[in-house]
């Protein structure tokens, strides 16, 4: 996830357009295509520049025409920390599994610390949340993902993003909700809210041994942790479509939960059953419901600060995001308590 709610970052340099918006004329002495004619020698002007995304940690652009053979090229501008785990798993770890991924053409660090990366251009096309067939080459993917990148040991060196990097999400969600239960833009309803996910918190930290006894056995590997159909595009290849996970900042070295849960399970347990024997289906499904469980406590650590806005209208959004996040854990944590 992005843009979170944290103290404001330090501005960019320059001003970051607004999403959509397409910049034309002589670009050369814009930002990214000067850190792309350093990476790219025969690199030429971009003939447009369009904003994927804008923001003060993170924007990406498409550089139309700037490929070394007229293609476009995608360049994202990020922090060194970022930058570090991407360049890591583009570098390191993709080349050396079985997977479709983006072509990784390269980095240049700015003066100011931030990061500029550069991959092809694989199109706009996010996968389908519920095509069936989206789903299965989705399971497929990452199966290989974690078959593959189980035995790298750049990928080791990674975040570590087992239960203990969500139980920090715990606990960070908890000491951010408590002391805003005195803010008084709150409307009574969403106070009551707040107080009713406190406890269910409270509750799941109790039941946390459970929930690492239910992680008990797994092989650790490389976990993408935002897998979903917003960081996943796909695109007719020569032998059928093709899948390309992106925004790899969340990713770390760890038992594999966050990642099975907007895939095919099946499609999955027919690849890493070969490495995996153990993989059978009630095993998976338990798997996929913690990580249900991790992907919504990540969910409420990222929103929960935006409730130390002191206007109502300000508390609209992150109280809608929490009343979803609340139901979620809630629904995540059941199959779970059945083998209590």
């Amino acid at each position: 996830m992005t843009d979170t709610a944290s103290p404001p970052s330090p501005p960019l340099p320059r001003p970051t357009p607004s999403r959509g918006a397409v910049l034309v004329g002589n670009l050369r002495g814009h930002a990214a295509a000067e850190a792309w004619s350093a990476v790219c020698r025969d690199a030429g002007a971009p003939e447009a520049i369009e904003v994927l995304r804008g923001g003060k940690e993170s924007a990406t652009y498409r550089l139309t025409g700037a490929g070394p053979r007229g293609e476009p090229v995608i360049a994202q501008r990020c922090t060194a920390a970022r930058a570090a785990i991407e360049r890591t798993i583009h570098e390191h770890v993709l080349p050396h599994v079985p997977v479709t991924a983006p072509r990784y053409h390269g980095f240049r660090e700015d003066r100011d610390g931030f990061v500029w990366l550069f991959f092809e251009d694989v199109g706009s096309e996010r996968a389908s949340k519920t095509d069936p067939a989206h789903l299965a080459l989705a399971g497929r993917w990452i199966a290989q993902l974690h078959v593959g990148a189980s035995n790298i040991p750049a990928a080791r060196a990674l975040p570590e993003a087992g239960p203990h990097r969500y139980r920090e999400h715990l606990h960070a969600a908890c000491d951010t909700i408590r002391p805003r239960l005195a803010n008084p833009a709150l409307a009574a309803a969403d106070l009551r809210l707040l107080k009713r996910l406190l406890e269910r918190l409270e509750r799941l930290e109790q039941f946390w041994p459970h929930i690492e006894g239910a992680c008990a056995g797994i092989p650790a590997t490389l976990t993408h942790g935002d897998f979903r159909a917003k960081n996943a595009i796909v695109r007719a290849g020569a032998t059928g479509l093709e899948l390309f996970p992106i925004d790899w900042e969340t990713a770390g070295w760890g038992i594999p939960a966050v990642d099975l849960t907007k895939i095919d399970l099946k499609a999955y347990g027919s690849v890493v059953r070969r490495a995996w024997p153990d993989a059978r289906p009630e095993v998976l499904r338990r798997l996929a419901a913690v990580g249900r469980i991790f992907l919504a406590l990540a969910a409420i650590s990222w929103v929960s600060p935006q409730l130390a806005y002191d206007t109502p209208l300000y508390l609209v959004r992150p109280m809608s995001w929490l009343r979803v996040f609340h139901r979620q854990v809630g629904v995540a944590a059941r199959p779970l308590r059945a083998l209590v």
